[in-house]
């Protein structure tokens, strides 16, 4: 299942992020690549001794804490602070899944990953977000302030980018319901119950439907 954010940070948030993510310190994106990946991995990111690195994390992870979407439909247990990179003209990420498990001290397991988009579509040419699955490929090109999720087990790519640079922030969630196939039960059951409170807002059904998803909520939340 992928989750599409719209206005993920507030205009005065995102142009601060732009704007400093724009002129901070980038090196090689293969120094956070594991071993088998670093040679598919072509991009660059924020040095992590940048001062201004922290400030943006704050930012990114309140905004996204805050976002209804990602708070019903990924159900967040923790959020990674995120890490910014750019794809510079000729720089791709070949397939590859992220980590199972990431964090300096303390592990969490990663079960949805996330890729805000910092750059608008007119900005640069290729550079997709391809995500594979059982249904077939998907390529994922969004506008600035614009996020998508997606599984962090799924085999995903990012395509070269042909002119241009491309601008994001990515990061990780582990959900309080770790199975894909639970979170998309969710997912659907809190769609039936918003499309039968449009019609009925005080009917029976209504309730029933958010009783079974607060309790199923309930079941399966580790």
């Amino acid at each position: 299942m992928l989750i599409k954010l719209d206005n993920v940070l507030d205009p005065e948030e995102f142009q601060k992020v732009h704007d400093q993510a724009a002129q901070a310190h980038y090196v090689s994106g293969s120094t956070t690549a594991g071993e088998s990946a670093r040679s598919r991995k072509h991009n660059l990111q924020i040095a992590e001794d940048d001062p201004v690195l922290p400030e943006l994390q704050k930012i990114v992870l309140a905004a996204l804490r805050r976002h209804p979407v990602l708070q019903f439909l990924a159900v967040p247990k923790y959020l990674m602070p995120p890490m910014f990179n750019r794809y510079d003209t000729g720089m791709y990420y070949q397939d590859h899944v992220d980590f199972s498990l990431v964090g300096a001290n303390e592990k969490i397991r990663t079960d949805l990953s996330v890729t805000l988009f910092l750059s608008d579509q007119d900005e640069y040419d290729g550079g997709e977000l391809i995500v594979s699955s059982t249904d077939g490929e998907q390529a994922i090109k969004l506008d600035r302030n614009e996020a998508i999720i997606y599984p962090s087990g799924q085999l995903h790519r990012v395509a070269t980018v042909r002119r241009g640079s491309r601008l994001a922030a990515i990061t990780t969630i582990q959900s309080f319901i770790r199975h894909e196939s639970q979170r998309e039960l969710l997912a659907d059951l809190l769609r039936l119950s918003r499309a039968i409170q449009d019609r009925a807002p005080q009917s029976d059904e209504v309730r029933l439907a958010n009783k079974i998803h607060a309790n199923l909520l309930r079941l399966w939340a580790e």
